[in-house]
């Protein structure tokens, strides 16, 4: 791992983001790069460094003092905060250009603090983090308060596992292997769920194979939701790291059909490593 992008609106959040950043930082070997977002105003058109484009007609004064304000307020924030190489403020919609700074600038992994559901952040009303979680094609790790001394023995990787197919989990290999963590294969059966225990364990030995996965147990949890079965089960066994892939498919991202992966960003408390499949 690289780089990793880490966008702040300066609340709590972000300085929780840091943390979990920071600790990812120094013992992957990457770099931070900060970023900060001011709204910018609706229809207007952005350079790639996030500066508004001269538009005739239109005057655009009040949002550069408030990048100026935000830039300055940028430069505080990352004061005395190591790992922190690069700093980054720009102006438009704040999904889409985290989206757009995270291709930019080639990053591996974005961390972002979420306020889910429970409370709001004063970039906006919505979920930022369900919306990047969503559309991002790289990693995002996620989280809802202070993991700074987070151990990391133990991760689970929850899916189907119905199919062997070969899925990009460089990222959650990066971070076992940095931490030495078991990583937990598990499927939550469902009311629903048709594969006896032995025929899910021989799937999930195809797919861990088809992935050259290591050092991981497989398990079976029996709930009568997935979301509610994955809050038990990391809850129950001392969990540190959820991670999960997104992006509606086949196979393997069939259990996160609909919305249960926005349901875990929103509603979970351990930090959330979602992945594009």
């Amino acid at each position: 791992m690289k780089k990793i992008l880490l966008p702040t609106d300066f609340s709590d959040l972000g300085d929780f983001a840091y943390g979990i950043a920071s600790k990812l930082a120094k013992d992957t070997n990457a770099e931070i790069i900060a970023l900060s977002i001011v709204s910018g105003p609706p229809g207007a058109i952005y350079s790639l460094s996030g500066e508004l484009t001269n538009d005739e007609g239109n005057d655009y004064s009040e949002w550069k003092r408030k990048l100026d304000a935000s830039k300055a307020k940028l430069q505080d924030w990352v004061s005395g905060k190591p790992g922190i190489v690069h700093t980054i403020s720009a102006i438009g919609n704040v999904d889409d250009t985290i989206l757009r700074i995270s291709e930019v600038e080639e990053v591996d992994l974005i961390v972002m603090g979420s306020e889910g559901l429970y409370r709001k952040s004063v970039w906006s009303k919505d979920s930022h983090t369900e919306y990047v979680t969503n559309h991002s094609e790289i990693p995002v790790l996620s989280l809802k308060c202070d993991r700074e001394n987070i151990d990391l023995n133990q991760i689970v990787l929850v899916g189907d596992f119905l199919t062997a197919e070969k899925i990009n989990v460089n990222i959650l290999k990066v971070i076992q292997e940095a931490y030495q963590s078991t990583l937990v294969l598990l499927t939550i059966n469902t009311p629903s769920q048709t594969r006896t225990e032995k025929e899910v364990h021989s799937d999930m030995e195809l797919f861990a194979k088809c992935n050259d996965l290591s050092n991981y147990v497989m398990k079976t949890y029996n709930d009568v939701t997935v979301e509610s079965g994955i809050g038990k089960f990391t809850a129950e066994n001392d969990i540190d790291l959820i991670a999960m892939g997104t992006h509606q498919g086949h196979g393997f991202s069939r259990l996160f059909k609909g919305s249960i992966s926005d349901d875990v960003v929103n509603h979970l408390y351990h930090p959330i490593l979602t992945f594009p499949i």
